[in-house]
């Protein structure tokens, strides 16, 4: 698990302290804009505060949680999590201004890495991403459609790729590849969406016997 978070950690350690584009533009790909416009893309410019957990199981077991409490007007996170040591922190990041060192570097790492799993499809248009359609594709014995994302001089390892696979009926993501350079990547499930303040969220994934669960959703609006 520690490889898989460090992995979208450090692709997105830059793009992410952007707030996901409050407008499609007209150079996305349709299948892109029909996946923003779903995810409640035209909703952000209201959203002021969204307050989730971050929860990491395997076999029904805990390993690992993160509470986040996100101004995004302020653009600070207070991120409370418990290290493998069992110590307790409570640390707020500042997102515009990221620290370099410390627990404030961990807890702005904590948040580039956990609000991804949350509104990754809200950001497709952040600077530098590159977004192409990919055609249908077989996911599980269903015909999908699917987002190539690749990135141009952004993040620590820009190499990375990702594959959004998007049910047509819905709009919404039903899984992602993640495809390092390394070539050791994972394909996990994108489900149980629910709306959170005009935002359409998937609430768990699902990859190799391990469950990520976004618990705790708070979308506080205009």
């Amino acid at each position: 698990m520690k490889t898989v978070i460090a992995s979208v950690i450090s692709l997105f350690v830059l793009l992410a302290a952007e707030a996901p584009a409050e407008e499609a533009p007209a150079n996305l790909p349709p299948v892109a804009v029909d996946l923003w416009k779903a995810s409640g893309g035209d909703n952000w410019s209201k959203v002021k505060e969204i307050d989730f957990n971050f929860v990491v199981e395997q076999d029904g077991k805990q390993l690992f949680s993160a509470a986040h409490r996100w101004n995004v007007a302020a653009m600070t996170d207070a991120v409370k999590w418990k290290d493998k040591e069992g110590k307790d922190h409570d640390v707020t990041a500042n997102l515009s201004k990221p620290a370099t060192e410390g627990e404030e570097k961990t807890a702005f790492a904590r948040w580039v890495n956990d609000s991804y799993w949350l509104l990754a499809p809200l950001k497709i248009r952040d600077a530098g991403v590159k977004v192409e359609a990919g055609g249908p594709k077989d996911l599980n014995g269903t015909s999908v459609e699917t987002i190539n994302l690749s990135f141009d001089k952004v993040g620590l390892t820009p190499t990375d790729r990702y594959v959004l696979y998007i049910d047509p009926q819905t709009k919404l993501p039903k899984a992602w590849d993640y495809i390092p350079q390394s070539g050791n990547g994972l394909q996990a499930t994108w489900e149980k969406f629910q709306n959170f303040g005009g935002l359409n969220l998937a609430t768990e994934h699902n990859f190799n016997g391990k469950s990520i669960k976004l618990t705790d959703i708070k979308v506080v609006t205009q």
